[in-house]
């Protein structure tokens, strides 16, 4: 039970815990949780979870909200991978170091379609 498993981690640690994987879950210490609606398999390589809290790391330092951050920063984490197996026909290959260009790409399409609203 992923969002059990999260609830707990953030509960215990009182902190925002954020589990990588097919339903990624983001849980906050009062009991609060996300289920993330973006992913791909290609995100299942080397270093890219490493990407995810670089991002979220980032978003953070950027004042934002804890649990924003974390459920911001795996959305687009996500989505990134989407878009990139979607570019390339399938899911194996994606590498980390190819992964932060395709964020960057997913921010500009998320800043464009919010200007457009």
């Amino acid at each position: 039970d992923r969002i059990a498993a999260a609830g707990e981690i953030a509960r215990r640690l009182n902190a925002v815990a954020l589990l990588k994987g097919a339903g990624t879950v983001v849980a906050t210490p009062d009991g609060g949780w996300t289920l993330i609606d973006s992913g791909s398999a290609a995100l299942a390589s080397a270093g890219t979870g490493d990407v995810l809290a670089g991002i979220c790391a980032a978003l953070l330092a950027r004042a934002a909200d804890p649990g924003r951050a974390a459920c911001l920063g795996a959305w687009l984490h996500g989505r990134a991978g989407e878009r990139w197996e979607q570019a390339n026909g399938g899911a194996d290959g994606l590498s980390a170091a190819e992964l932060a260009h395709w964020v960057r790409g997913t921010m500009a399409q998320l800043h464009t379609t919010e200007a457009n609203r």
